[in-house]
């Protein structure tokens, strides 16, 4: 199927579509098709950056000073965030512990 649109140009906006397509050697409806198709092909490209993909990004544009390198952590750490997580756990739900908090009404 084809569909067929008619585009109006000021004087202007053709003088820059003419230009351009004179130097790629194309005629202005040319470039204009080839156009729409790099649109169409960057649009299939997209996809969901994954976390690392954008803690990348991020650190590219200077958003991030630096980017996390997993690692394994040594039997001391393990141990250590052992101990720690035995320190400040409690039975008590975390939800329970702020209605505590605030007091009576």
């Amino acid at each position: 199927m084809a569909s067929q649109m008619t585009v109006t140009l000021s004087d202007q906006e053709y003088q820059l579509l003419a230009l351009e397509a004179s130097k790629s050697g194309k005629q202005p409806e040319m470039l204009l098709r080839d156009m729409i198709r790099s649109l169409q092909a960057t649009s299939k490209e997209q996809h969901l950056m994954t976390g690392r993909e954008l803690a990348e990004k991020l650190y590219r544009e200077g958003v991030l000073l630096n980017l996390a390198t997993p690692r394994q952590l040594t039997p001391d750490e393990q141990t250590e965030r052992e101990r720690l997580a035995r320190l400040f756990a409690s039975d008590t739900p975390a939800s329970e512990m702020v209605i505590e908090d605030r007091g009576p009404y």
